[in-house]
Formats: structure tokens, sequence, C-alpha cells
């Protein structure tokens, strides 16, 4: 490990206030690269350079000043890391005076360096687990790609397994997103990895990793009736983390080759998340049918089924009332009767209506049931077909 000299400076500036005494950290060569008094730095202290020779510290009393160019009177104790020097740290002041404090400040900088270096692994790790999420979820066809196998063996990832995927989003109040404030991402990963209070809403065997503003986990799947209370243990975890209104949603059981339809599924139910109701679960019946609606109408179906579809959707954006009509009819289940009550119109009224729609499309769909499907895709959200 190497101190650089940023990092080098924000310690000596962390142990200052603590010592009230000069700090110096200087590098193998015995280079003083942070100091508390900046005119030495970049200046070559002897009694440092010794100390990474020996390995040991080196006491430096006012009448040696002499024999060590460069330096001040003070305690210098070499700093080392999986047995090799990286650095000596230097405290100013009368060698019996400052003993105590010289280790106060080697354990307050050995800290300091230790948590610079987890970050630095974590940040590699986050890289790594993004990388491994893209490849996961992001490839064309049922075949996993050869680098996500490679890369599943470090992770513990198996393969084998049936998994659910999550998506985890911050958002303000109205659902909308909230920038750099509502990026989930930004906490620690260790924060997204390890939901305090043992309750599992992680298990050795779910993924965890970044996914552009979100997070997404990869459930080993299980019973959903068990899943289900772990997302949302997991969902409060991170809300009271981030302190942000935090939705998710949750696609359906596939195998590992398939996950990027789950991600899908996930982002699909994600999207019809709220306040009130912030998880949602591809499952939910209602949330289910939308999912099945959308995706008739599009690719092929959407296009075998293209000129009945434009047709009933153009016909509805010229004559709203009928849009509301079929829209009513479908909730009520197609009971004329609950429909003309949901709609305020009299069952004679309600009956014109369909009868010149079944003139125009050729569809009764209180009659036939196909037709009523047919109906209930034209109307899929946005009112027209893709």
């Amino acid at each position: 490990m190497r101190i650089d000299a940023e990092l080098a400076q924000r310690i000596v500036d962390i142990i200052i206030p603590v010592v009230h005494r000069n700090v110096n950290l200087m590098d193998p060569r015995g280079i003083i690269i942070a100091s508390g008094h900046p005119h030495r730095i970049g200046t070559v202290h002897t009694g440092a350079r010794l100390a990474v020779e020996t390995g040991e510290t080196v006491e430096i009393f006012p009448d040696e000043l002499a024999r060590y160019p460069g330096a001040l009177q003070g305690i210098n104790i070499p700093i080392f890391r999986d047995g090799a020097p990286i650095g000596v740290v230097g405290i100013f002041g009368e060698p019996s005076e400052v003993h105590n404090t010289a280790q106060l400040v080697k354990m307050i900088a050995e800290l300091e360096l230790e948590r610079a270096a987890l970050q630095r692994e974590s940040g590699a790790d986050r890289r790594l687990r993004e990388e491994f999420a893209a490849l996961l979820l992001h490839h064309p066809g049922d075949e996993l790609p050869p680098a996500a196998r490679r890369l599943a063996r470090p992770f513990g990832f198996d393969l084998e397994r049936p998994r659910v995927v999550a998506l985890f989003h911050a958002a303000s109040e109205s659902g909308a997103l909230r920038g750099e404030l509502g990026n989930l991402t930004r906490l620690p990963l260790e924060t997204l990895q390890a939901p305090p209070g043992h309750t599992e809403e992680l298990r050795p065997g779910d993924f965890v990793a970044p996914r552009g503003e979100s997070v997404v986990v990869l459930f080993e799947a299980g019973d959903e009736a068990v899943l289900r209370p772990r997302v949302e243990a997991l969902r409060r975890h991170l809300a009271h983390a981030s302190d942000l209104m935090v939705r998710a949603g949750l696609g359906g059981r596939v195998p590992a080759g398939a996950l990027p339809a789950s991600c899908r599924q996930a982002a699909f139910a994600l999207a019809r998340a709220d306040r009130r109701t912030p998880l949602r679960a591809l499952s939910e019946p209602a949330l289910l049918a939308a999912y099945l609606r959308a995706r008739l109408a599009e690719g092929e179906g959407g296009v075998a089924g293209l000129p009945v579809l434009a047709e009933v959707a153009a016909l509805c954006r010229r004559r709203p009332a009928l849009r509301a009509t079929l829209r009513a009819l479908l909730a009520s289940n197609l009971d004329g009767s609950a429909t003309a009550a949901a709609l305020g119109v009299h069952r004679n009224t309600l009956s014109y209506r369909l009868a010149r729609f079944g003139e125009q499309t050729g569809l009764a769909p209180t009659r036939c049931f196909t037709d009523a499907v047919l109906c209930w895709i034209a109307l899929q959200e946005g009112g027209t077909p893709p």
C-alpha cells in the first residue's frame, strides 16, 4: 500500500487537534509528505529514513539534532502493512514527554490507513458487483455469457438456483427522482449488504449490487410468502439508512439464464409502486394481468393485433365516453347492470353505446369473451397499441 499525499495530510489533520502537537507523515524514503508545518513538506527527514531502514522507533533528543539533518526533536515510528514499511509517523516534542502520545498517534494513523484501504477494497468490490450484475441482467437469449460464469465463483453465486430480482429505488413523495439525494447507491456497500437486526433480510446466497441509481438484489427464490416480508424488511432498512422514501419492485422466479426477464418484471412492478404501496410484486393478480396485457400487445402479438387494436384505440380517442364505457364494463366483469350504475347512465344508453361500438369494430365484449380480451388489450395504459 502506498500512502498518497492527500490521504497523508488528511490523517495529519485528524491527529493534530487531538494531540496538540505538530505531526509529520513520511514515505518509505523518509520524505515528509504531510505535516502541520507545510513548509517542511517535500523535505527529507533522516530520522524517518533510519526508522524505515531499521524497522525500529527512532527517538531524537534536542542535543542530537546535528546527527539528523532535516529533523526536529521528537519520536518517529515506522508503520507496517503486510510486513513491509509503508511510512513513518512522527510527533514533535521531547521524547520522554511525548512517548505515550506517540503511541496514540501511531494508532490513529494506522486506523485511518486501514479505513482507507477498506474503502478502496469496497470500491473495487462495488465495481465488480456492478459488472457482474450487468452481465447477469443484460444479455440476449437464455444462455449466460462466459464472463458471468467466471465471476460467479468468486462471489459464491450458485448458477443452478432459481432467482427473483428485486429493485429498490429512492423517490420523492410525488414519485419523481430526487437526483443525487435520491441515489441509494451512495450508501456504503456494507450498509446495503448487512442490514442490522439479524432478521434475515439477506441470506448468504443472495446477491446485492448497485445498478444505475437503484440497488438490485438477486434473491435465491423460495416461497413468496416468506420472500416478500424479507423484501419489505430490506426496503425499510434502506429507507432508514438513506432517510428517503424507498420503493421496491419484485419480479418473477426464473433460472439464472432468464434473469433479464425477472429484472424487466421487477422494473415494471417498481414503476407502479408509490407511497401508499411502496412494494409491488409481479405476482399480484392485477399487476400480473397488466404485465401480461402489455406483453400481449408488443412484439409479434402487437403486429398481429394491430388492425383491430388500432381501430379500437382510435375510436376511443375520438369518443372519450366510449373509452370510459369499455373501462367500466371490464372493471365490472362484463356485468351490464353494474356497468350502467358505475357510469350513472340508463341500461339502454349502455346497450346503445356497445351496439354502435360493435357496428364499427365487429367486437361484442358482452357476448364474446375473446372480444372482451381484445378490448382489454387495446385499453392498456396510454390507451394506444404499441
